[in-house]
């Protein structure tokens, strides 16, 4: 109160001008170290793990009934009978559809499909396996997508029907195989590297 008092005394001292210039000072000020707080308090995705409680099991039927919750981050055993999902996985995960909110890491098998929202590492087979986030390992599978977001990088090994990567570093075996950037090869009947000057090659492509 007593700074507050002196600075609107100050504002009379040398006219209503001044007293304008100052109080917009003190809100652009405030509302600055506000945001800085807000930034710092809010959390990011690389440390998103840390508000999730942690389990050594989780057993699923079909979302939401599984033990625990899918709110739990997974680090151990998951079994999903038909569905399931987590926060974070690290660990073996045996799904019909398993799906990891966040990262997933380890080794994932599935009857039908491995789903990754977040970043990924280990071995995925299954008849389809998707990472959104970057990808670090190996898909094995009928349909393989890794690093599928804009600006995430798969460093991987893809066997499949399809496979498909925004950008990936490693090597795609399959029918179909493409990726908008690629540092590696590919081997199918069709083979697409979009950043090439010539984009599409059958049996052998690549770019180094």
């Amino acid at each position: 109160m007593k700074k507050q008092f002196i600075v609107w005394m100050l504002g009379i001292t040398v006219g209503g001008a001044a007293l304008a210039q100052q109080t917009s000072t003190l809100i652009r000020s405030s509302s600055s170290s506000s945001s800085a707080a807000t930034a710092a308090a809010a959390p990011t995705a690389d440390v998103d793990t840390s508000v999730y409680p942690y389990t050594p099991f989780m057993f699923s039927i079909v979302t939401p009934l599984q033990v625990p919750s899918s709110n739990f981050d997974v680090g151990g055993l998951r079994i999903n009978a038909i569905y399931g999902e987590c926060q974070n996985f690290d660990g073996f995960d045996i799904s019909t559809v398993g799906r990891a909110r966040g990262h997933g890491n380890g080794l994932q098998v599935a009857l039908l499909a491995n789903i990754v929202d977040g970043d990924g590492l280990g071995l995925q087979i299954a008849p389809v396996n998707y990472v959104s986030g970057s990808y670090d390992g190996w898909q094995i599978g009928a349909v393989n997508y890794g690093a599928a977001n804009p600006q995430s990088t798969a460093q991987a090994l893809q066997i499949g029907f399809f496979n498909g990567s925004d950008f990936i570093k490693g090597c795609q075996i399959g029918v179909i195989n493409i990726a908008r950037e690629m540092i590696g090869f590919q081997i199918g009947v069709v083979n697409v590297i979009q950043n090439k000057d010539v984009p599409f090659l059958p049996i052998i492509n690549c770019y180094f």
